[in-house]
């Protein structure tokens, strides 16, 4: 009987130490969860700067009438009494708020919680009464929350995208990320145990939807990720008693705002340049785009597509006829066009046509081609045609791009070998048929398609024709506003092709102790191509603007050198040329790379041109009128 005693109290012993000692982590959490409830209390986003600290992104406040449960009287006469009065106030009928306040009960007693839609972002007029009866309602509460507001409205609004409630998708895919343990999570101050780990979403969420609101949402370079603009929510911890009902109040956390971003982006140049774009497209059918790079950073200092949007209707949400009449218009106005339309070149690709020849032909630039107004070619003499249809007579090199002449460039294929091959790998050098790499969801890669391409998706043989379509940017190239401006920038710099990004600095919440962090280095790599050539190219893009016939004489008189070239490109029969034009300034000191695009607008010099000297004014200081403004004359068609 001794020996089975003895075993007996060793069993219990051996229990006891597992409980105590062993798993002494586990079960204090679970003692400690079984009476205690936390009630956390959602964090503003953090705010979203331009480069010059300009607000573009902040905070709005919110009144919902919420209801704590475990303050709600259970008197059933005294809950009909307080549940009349809302009714009254909110103007609903007593049902709705009483099917509501058992609903709200059943789930949670000490969680503020608003009465859905009937009480939620609620008027003054609706405020006021109820604060003033807080003794005669109690469990009824006030509750100021915040919602994202962008106070330009539609500037910049491809660029910033928008928050609002996370989705179901969204939320199984960010459900599990939780704070890192390192940042000063609280400890239970009951037994010390350390607290679980903390949701950083829960379905209630506020959550980035598009443009940097959704890339910087959640900082995932770090694991596990962090909240970036998602701020770090709050809570009061309670004690409660057995039913649940809480007791005492034993720990609170304040929320704190989410990071600080700062982007790339001058609101004031992102205003000139859209308020340029609205003007030209106004009244018609058009549309476009307008990006502006750092040559040396690839900083994106302008990023505008038009028609656009107010994010700000997001966030509240849209009428019927609002959202039909966003969604059916046929310009396609929430499509952020610089960076995820993808169009025909046309003749602004003449400038990668230009450095493939002179690196992989043995093409002078002052052999000369004579041009007609036209070429014929194949066994139909199928006519391929100059811009300017009586042709332009005799052109080298630097005439054939400060001119733009279509036929000088035919003959690059049919006299100096430049063939599609060569054309499509220097396209590609170039970054093009591939994302830039812009810190922003949704970017397309465009298109360069060639022989091979043809071959297995159409069946078809490679023909002449589509190389003389090719060199000229039409035909089965596309292309987007973004990747042209890298180009441009590109042939700038000195052939280095640099990775465009939208966000300058990060400045992190104080909790996290990481400080500022500068996003002050380039990401880029070098193009395979030999500085003379590159040189030779800037060198007829500036002619395109001080040659007596240049295309773009639209620039002269700018008050700075710049360097340019237009394009218009075709696209569909019947349809007006897309007006593409891409410049870069100070032409001997290369700063900006600008390009302009407007869907359907005709000639690149003369509808699209405009916008870059209007942009490149205001970028320099130039005011208006105090140098001399281009003639008539010196504005060219392609």
């Amino acid at each position: 009987m001794a020996c089975l005693i003895a075993v007996a109290f060793l069993v219990l012993l051996g229990r006891l130490w597992m409980l105590q000692l062993t798993n002494w982590t586990k079960y204090a959490q679970q003692a400690v969860g079984n009476r205690t409830q936390k009630a956390f209390q959602p964090a503003p986003r953090g705010l979203i700067f331009d480069r010059n600290g300009t607000i573009l992104a902040e905070n709005s406040p919110v009144w919902n009438v919420n209801i704590v449960p475990c303050d709600f009287p259970t008197d059933r006469a005294e809950a009909d009494r307080i549940i009349s009065q809302l009714a009254s106030i909110l103007g609903v009928s007593t049902s709705q708020i009483r099917e509501q306040i058992e609903q709200i009960k059943s789930q949670s007693t000490v969680d503020a919680v608003a009465l859905k839609d009937i009480g939620e972002d609620v008027p003054l007029a609706v405020v006021a009464p109820i604060e003033s009866r807080q003794l005669e309602m109690p469990g009824v509460v006030i509750d100021q929350q915040v919602q994202r507001h962008y106070p330009y409205g539609s500037l910049a609004a491809h660029a910033l995208g928008y928050a609002r409630a996370i989705t179901a998708e969204q939320y199984a895919q960010v459900k599990d990320l939780t704070y890192p343990r390192a940042t000063g999570l609280a400890q239970s101050s009951l037994t010390g145990a350390v607290a679980a780990k903390e949701p950083i979403y829960t379905p209630n969420s506020i959550f980035g939807q598009d443009g940097v609101e959704a890339t910087y949402d959640v900082y995932q370079h770090t694991s596990p990720a962090i909240p970036m603009l998602q701020g770090r929510r709050g809570y009061r911890l309670y004690e409660v008693d057995v039913s649940g009902n809480p007791i005492g109040l034993l720990d609170q956390r304040e929320p704190v705002p989410g990071a600080s971003v700062y982007l790339t982006i001058d609101a004031r140049l992102q205003k000139i340049a859209e308020e340029a774009l609205e003007q030209t497209i106004a009244g018609s059918r058009r549309s476009g785009a307008v990006v502006m790079l750092d040559v040396r950073s690839g900083e994106v200092l302008v990023l505008a597509s038009k028609p656009s949007f107010d994010p700000n209707v997001w966030v509240r949400g849209f009428s019927e006829k609002e959202w039909r009449r966003l969604s059916k218009d046929p310009r396609y106005p929430l499509l952020n066009k610089a960076i995820a339309g993808e169009y025909p070149p046309g003749s602004i690709f003449k400038i990668i046509s230009a450095a493939a020849a002179l690196e992989e032909t043995n093409i002078d630039v002052s052999r000369s081609f004579r041009c007609t107004g036209v070429i014929h070619e194949g066994r139909d003499h199928q006519p391929f045609r100059c811009w300017q249809r009586e042709g332009h007579g005799y052109m080298n090199f630097w005439q054939g791009i400060a001119q733009s002449c279509d036929v000088y460039f035919y003959e690059l294929v049919r006299k100096a070998g430049l063939s599609s091959d060569i054309i499509a790998d220097y396209a590609r050098r170039f970054g093009l048929g591939s994302p830039s790499g812009i810190d922003l969801p949704g970017e397309r890669s465009g298109a360069v398609r060639d022989e091979d391409w043809k071959s297995e998706v159409l069946r078809e043989p490679w023909l002449l024709g589509n190389t003389l379509h090719m060199v000229i940017g039409q035909g089965y190239l596309t292309v987007t506003p973004l990747q042209m401006a890298v180009v441009t920038a590109a042939i700038a710099n000195g052939g280095k092709l640099v990775t465009p990004r939208v966000v300058r600095k990060i400045i992190w919440p104080q909790w996290l102790g990481w400080g500022t962090q500068l996003y002050n280095e380039s990401q880029s790599r070098k193009v395979k191509i030999s500085a003379d050539t590159l040189e030779k190219v800037r060198r007829g893009m500036r002619l395109a603007v001080t040659s007596p016939k240049g295309t773009a004489r639209i620039m002269q008189g700018l008050g700075i050198p710049v360097a340019a070239k237009t394009g218009s490109a075709q696209h569909f029969p019947g349809k007006p040329t897309h007006a593409w034009f891409t410049c870069f300034a100070p032409a001997d000191n290369p700063r900006y790379a600008v390009i302009v695009f407007v869907a359907e607008g005709g000639y690149g010099g003369t509808v699209a041109g405009p916008i870059a000297h209007r942009l490149l004014a205001a970028a320099f200081g130039i005011v208006p009128g105090t140098v001399p403004a281009p003639q008539a004359s010196a504005i060219a068609s392609d």
